[in-house]
């Protein structure tokens, strides 16, 4: 007993505070790619600074087709993601949806003090639950659990809540918590040059953060699709508007259909 609580309880304990989550204004671009070194998928990012509010929104397309041949259905899966931080930083609210051309889901929480109040719309179905918002300051999704890192240092450690959205795909909400651990400074290729970053480390996900904070490169085990490589690469604000009118289309395609 006392080694499974040194090994699974005392490391949640000891976490300390999350890295500052101060997204710098503007866009950036990550590729995915699947261990064939195929690419399956785009995401686009945006940050925008208002007075006494900093929303992030990302829109990622993939590609289930050539993701794998176990999905139920063919065709593109979006995800599209809104967080909105306060002005000390704080996870004030958030909304995530995914749209496929068989189910569509919505996610959404908001803060209420200590707790987030989350609602979810799945298909028909509609699900409610509660989240401590001390343990859901850093919120992702599975697929790509990290967007920027900034003031990381070697030892650093933190909790992490990812959405899970192949649960949305079988009706159900579900959300992870998972323990993310700064292991030590590491130099990758990247863009053709060598890039000194901080390798962070968690369940299923090694990424690496340059100094400015922003990630590089992540690598996802993902459940039944197996590993993924994101990468930062340029912003194409043309292909961003194409998923986005994409996802519109599939949207109305399904609400056209009777039985959609």
């Amino acid at each position: 007993m006392t080694a499974l609580v040194q090994r699974d309880v005392l490391p949640y304990w000891r976490a300390q505070e999350p890295p500052a989550h101060q997204i710098p204004d503007g866009s950036f671009q990550v590729g995915i790619t699947n261990a064939a070194g195929m690419r399956v998928g785009t995401t686009w990012v945006s940050a925008v600074r208002m007075a006494d509010l900093v929303t992030v929104h990302s829109t990622t397309r993939l590609d289930l087709q050539g993701i794998s041949n176990l999905m139920p259905f063919a065709g593109d899966l979006f995800l599209d993601a809104d967080l909105s931080y306060d002005p000390q930083g704080r996870l004030d609210g958030f909304v995530f949806r995914m749209e496929t051309s068989a189910v569509a889901a919505r996610i959404k929480g908001t803060r209420y003090d200590s707790e987030f109040a989350c609602i979810a719309q799945i298909g028909k179905v509609t699900q409610t639950m509660a989240m401590d918002a001390e343990l859901s300051r850093y919120l992702g999704d599975s697929f790509r659990p990290f967007t920027h890192l900034e003031n990381l240092h070697v030892g650093q450690t933190w909790r992490l809540r990812l959405i899970e959205p192949l649960a949305m795909l079988r009706g159900a909400m579900e959300f992870s918590t998972r323990l993310v651990k700064v292991e030590r400074r590491e130099t990758i290729r990247h863009a053709g040059k060598d890039v000194s970053c901080f390798r962070i480390e968690t369940e299923g996900t090694v990424a690496w953060a340059d100094d400015t904070g922003r990630v590089l490169r992540q690598e996802v085990q993902v459940p039944m699709l197996g590993k993924w490589t994101l990468e930062d690469e340029a912003y194409n604000d043309r292909d961003r508007l194409a998923a986005k009118k994409a996802m519109m289309n599939l949207r109305e395609e399904r609400h056209a259909d009777p039985a959609g």
